[in-house]
């Protein structure tokens, strides 16, 4: 385990280095925070990691910190200049083997909001999100019975 770096992280400490194997499939995410709402975003899309060939990856992890760990990943609904526009950060988490739907009752427990702004993912999609729950249809909309909610804290 290499040093992490010094400037990043005074206080010291190791850094773990890999290199994900492509074909590993789940969310990943940004989470985000609104001063104007007081609230939670999560930005995230289904995504599924991908191999680059070696001399790419290694070219690749060396225009950030080499020593870090390195994931290539290809997003399901968002094109990559949505996904370079959206999420609040240069990078992401990911979570293997979770489902949307997991997600989104996580979501809703937590009372995070729900951001997917790729045009091509559908609202609902049977089978893979949780069915929209009659509290947020009633009230205007997820988002909207969300920020009611977090008003009301």
């Amino acid at each position: 385990m290499p040093l992490a770096d010094p400037l990043y992280f005074p206080g010291g400490g190791n850094s773990i280095t890999f290199l994900s194997p492509g074909g590993l499939t789940g969310i990943g995410a940004r989470l985000a925070y609104s001063v104007l709402s007081g609230m939670f975003s999560m930005v995230w899309d289904e995504v599924a990691s991908i191999d680059l060939p070696d001399r790419l990856a290694h070219a690749v992890c060396r225009t950030s910190t080499e020593t870090w760990p390195h994931t290539f990943i290809s997003p399901r609904y968002a094109t990559m200049i949505e996904y370079k526009q959206y999420p609040p950060a240069n990078h992401l988490h990911a979570t293997w083997g979770i489902t949307p739907a997991r997600l989104e009752h996580w979501m809703d427990l937590t009372n995070v909001l729900s951001d997917t702004p790729w045009a091509n993912r559908p609202q609902w999609i049977e089978g893979v999100d949780r069915p929209l729950p009659l509290l947020y249809i009633l009230n205007g909309g997820q988002t909207n019975a969300k920020l009611m909610i977090g008003r009301s804290k």
